[in-house]
């Protein structure tokens, strides 16, 4: 099972590497800026569709040294010192949208090449 989940894990991350595009589930549309990379951090702006049943937005940074997470009411977020995974240039980031009663209705996972 575990070399099953590697498999996924390394196809994924050929794919990502090979294409130099950000994926995200097909879900909604959201889209990534990056600007002001250094080769060790980056400002990523990040901008998704208006869902009305959507109140709040949880957007966070699982690559980044310390983890950022902040949340939002609007439809983007521009996070500072996003920075990529140890010796690449690919940041893994995250969308999650609530409804009012604070129930998850969408989740999407972002790799961004900070290098673009």
């Amino acid at each position: 099972m575990k070399s099953l989940a590697f498999l996924a894990l390394f196809v994924l991350a050929i794919g990502v590497i090979s294409t130099n595009q950000v994926f995200a589930e097909p879900l909604d549309t959201v889209r990534t800026s990056v600007s002001n990379y250094n080769g060790d951090s980056a400002t990523v702006k990040i901008t998704w569709n208006n869902d009305s049943s959507a109140k709040n937005y949880k957007v966070g940074c699982v690559s980044c040294t310390p983890n950022v997470v902040e949340f939002t009411t609007g439809n983007s977020i521009t996070i500072h010192n996003v920075t990529p995974f140890p010796n690449g240039s690919y940041a893994l980031l995250y969308v999650i949208s609530y409804d009012s009663q604070n129930n998850i209705i969408t989740a999407k996972q972002l790799i961004v090449n900070l290098n673009q």
